[in-house]
């Protein structure tokens, strides 16, 4: 129903009303406001006249940033971003011109807008003050869901905090939504407007995971249950949750509900075409489903933890007859990739920006990457577009942006494996030694819970208790289970290339797994029971040797042979040692308790496995093919013991109002049968049939009782008005039974 104009201006001024009462601000809105109300300080405008400084006389529809359906008047769109609101309305000061100049350092090229605000004015920013001190934070009141009619929200750079209201959320026909450069906080919002074509929510704080079922994927046989599925994925065209806290793995993996193997065709996201999730701490790898986003040009994944190789998926598309995609821009720098950089990338046919750098990319540029004028807006050489270090540097150098112009290295003999390394100089070698006591310093050796495993700085690597080395002298044995290790994994481990065994098992390491292990001669690896996220990263996966990863002899199921479970279990599951076995016989753990065959990570749903990976235990509960969590089972006897004794004392209450309820014993012999009351026995108002005005009574002679009302028996329930009647009825027994004695 659309809300009257009173309510309309009432609704709207909510967004400005949390600071009506702050006397800092009273010269912005006073109590008497009933319309947007510009700053009086601003200085290209000192003496304001009433028209330009107040809106309250005119209709709503007429004010600044407000856009109305021109057939029945509902109010369609607010557009009070740019610091609209915080600076005109609340008197404060935008942090619009900051961020803009922070980002033109980092080639932050993403162009794609959507207009929305067709026929309607840009805000005057003349209006707008602009040395006016920053307001108390304002929020984004529950009131603004009162405007169901609602189609597009645009409040970002205002300065705006707490967390997005559910009333804002469930607008049923929301089509656009802003809140970029804010403060707000909360999880991944959860719009039910099918029609959301815009949602951005960058530069805020938002944090966690994202729900399972977010995009309608789900990654094993059967699907996973999960919370929320949006509804609004298949007029997508714009996601940007960039620079947020959110972290987990991008839920695109496995089959969609809506994809169709017959025709390949998948209607989700196919209309999108920008999906940022930069500047997060979203960890696992860039899954193929990318491919199946047949309208995506700007992809903008940078500064995270993802791990893996680039998915040829990107460039040659996913599905029955797919093509590559129309990316423009591709930015995956400074997270964890590894592999080569793939020469299909060339086929994109409209790629224009592609940045690698910051990852742990071996091998060189593509050739034919090097001569399409790529990143020519960002680079400051404009002929290294023609060039391969115009897309990254090459292995053994480096520069600032990990771009031309590059600086060489001396010969290292392959230590600064990595292209497009970033830095102010070349990564120095270090010799085993140095390794060990960096290994050390980072997992707070000093705080070891056996002395007897310290180690002195620049002793000799093969005198370390729980280092072993080979013939030649070499680490090849590095062997420190449940010592309260805390750190990360060193990535330079990589560089102790004889190393076989890596046990770092019952510690409380944290991180990710570097990749840079795959460079080692690694045979047996035990990194179970730390607090390791992310997943394994894929090109360990494939490394033959390890924990008999890649023996055909074993089995010739080759999703056993090669996973990256016989390395760690996934988050979410577990198995007796924390992975996977092929040779369960070579177990300890399992050959003593008369175990054989291969074992495999089972699901596993308590806390300690959802969030990290290479669990040896799991405190679920099976009841056939149902899990339940032991922290649930606690949790609900928790409550039960809890509410037990609330339970019983309700139970004895209630046991007492019953009894207090029965009338006092009575007591009268008439020595008539029929409706005489016995001695002794407790008659309470069930035991007579009452009724005065409808109501009977069980006495012999109704008629002496005329004059009793209904509270007279109702006073009957309590024992003073049990006596009462008692009393009367005795006066009254002569007159009814004569002569009898009434006991």
């Amino acid at each position: 129903m659309k809300p009257d104009e009173a309510s309309a201006k009432e609704i709207l001024l909510s967004l400005v009303d949390q600071n009506r009462k702050n006397p800092k601000y009273n010269d912005h809105i006073p109590n008497d406001v009933t319309g947007w109300r510009f700053s009086s300080s601003d200085q290209n405008n000192p003496n304001p006249s009433p028209e330009t400084n107040e809106q309250h006389s005119k209709p709503v529809c007429e004010w600044t940033g407000v856009t109305c359906d021109p057939i029945d008047g509902t109010i369609t769109g607010l557009n009070l971003g740019q610091g609209f609101l915080i600076e005109a309305l609340l008197g404060g000061t935008p942090l619009a011109k900051k961020d803009d100049d922070r980002l033109k350092n980092v080639g932050d090229n993403r162009n794609l807008h959507y207009q929305f605000w067709e026929g309607k004015p840009e805000i005057d920013r003349n209006l707008v003050s602009k040395n006016s001190p920053s307001p108390i934070a304002a929020k984004i009141p529950s009131n603004l869901g009162k405007l169901i009619s609602l189609r597009a929200i645009n409040l970002s750079f205002n300065q705006l905090q707490g967390e997005i209201p559910k009333s804002v959320t469930d607008l049923p026909f929301l089509e656009i939504f802003e809140v970029t450069s804010n403060d707000l906080i909360g999880t991944f919002p959860r719009f039910i407007s099918d029609t959301l074509r815009i949602l951005d929510i960058s530069k805020n704080r938002f944090h966690g995971t994202l729900p399972a079922d977010l995009f309608g994927h789900y990654k094993y046989r059967e699907k996973e249950v999960g919370k929320y599925f949006a509804p609004y994925l298949s007029n997508l065209v714009k996601l940007d949750m960039s620079h947020n806290g959110f972290n987990g793995t991008i839920p695109l993996d496995g089959r969609s509900e809506t994809y169709d193997p017959e025709t390949g065709f998948d209607p989700t996201l196919r209309n999108l075409q920008y999906f940022d999730i930069g500047y997060n701490m979203f960890s696992g790898t860039i899954c193929n489903n990318f491919g199946l986003m047949a309208s995506l040009e700007g992809l903008f994944m940078e500064h995270n933890r993802l791990v893996g190789t680039i998915p040829k998926a990107l460039f040659r598309g996913a599905g029955i007859g797919a093509n590559p995609l129309p990316l423009s821009q591709l930015f995956l720098h400074q997270n964890e990739l590894s592999g080569t950089l793939p020469s299909g990338l060339s086929k994109l046919p409209n790629l224009k920006e592609v940045y690698v750098d910051g990852n742990k990319l071996t091998g060189s540029v593509p050739r034919e990457l090097c001569q399409e004028h790529l990143n020519e807006s960002f680079l400051f050489d404009k002929s290294a577009t023609n060039r391969c270090d115009g897309v990254v540097c090459p292995a053994n150098s480096f520069s600032k942006e990990g771009m031309a112009p590059c600086t060489a290295c001396p010969d290292d003999g392959g230590y600064n494996r990595y292209i497009g390394q970033r830095g102010s100089e070349c990564e120095k070698p270090l010799n085993e030694v140095e390794i060990l006591d960096l290994f050390y310093e980072q997992t707070n050796g000093d705080k070891w819970t056996n002395p007897s495993y310290s180690w002195e700085t620049g002793s000799p690597a093969c005198a370390r208790r729980g280092i072993k080395c080979d013939d030649s002298g070499k680490v090849s044995v590095i062997a420190l289970p449940s010592l309260g290790l805390k750190g990360p994994i060193l990535s330079e481990i990589g560089h102790l290339s004889s190393l076989k065994t890596l046990d770092l098992s019952n510690n409380d390491l944290t991180g990710f797994v570097p990749s840079d292990i795959r460079f080692t001669s690694l045979v047996n690896l035990d990194l179970r029971n730390n607090r390791l996220e992310g997943v394994v990263p894929p090109m360990l996966c494939i490394k033959e040797g390890v924990n008999n990863n890649g023996d055909t002899s074993l089995s010739t199921d080759f999703n056993l042979v090669y996973a990256c479970d016989n390395f760690m279990c996934a988050r979410g599951s577990w198995s007796p040692i924390g992975r996977a076995a092929l040779e369960v016989e070579e177990v300890d753990e399992i050959r003593e308790a008369g175990g054989a065959g291969t074992l495999q990570c089972l699901p596993c749903y308590d806390d300690a496995a959802k969030m990290y990976m290479g669990r040896d235990s799991c405190s679920d509960v099976v009841l056939g093919s149902m899990h339940i969590r032991m922290i649930d089972i606690r949790n609900a006897i928790s409550k039960t013991l809890v509410a037990l004794p609330i339970l019983v004392f309700i139970v004895g209450f209630s046991i007492v109002i019953i009894k207090r309820r029965k009338t006092v014993p009575i007591g009268v012999d008439t020595g008539y049968g029929s409706g005489t009351i016995l001695p002794g026995r407790k008659t309470s108002r069930r035991d007579l049939d009452l009724t005065t005005s409808g109501r009977s009574l069980s006495l012999a002679s109704a008629g002496e009782f005329e004059d009793y009302s209904d509270d007279d028996w109702t006073a009957a329930d309590s024992e003073r008005g049990a006596q009462r009647v008692k009393e009367e009825m005795i006066e009254l027994a002569p007159a009814i039974h004569g002569d009898k004695e009434v006991i």
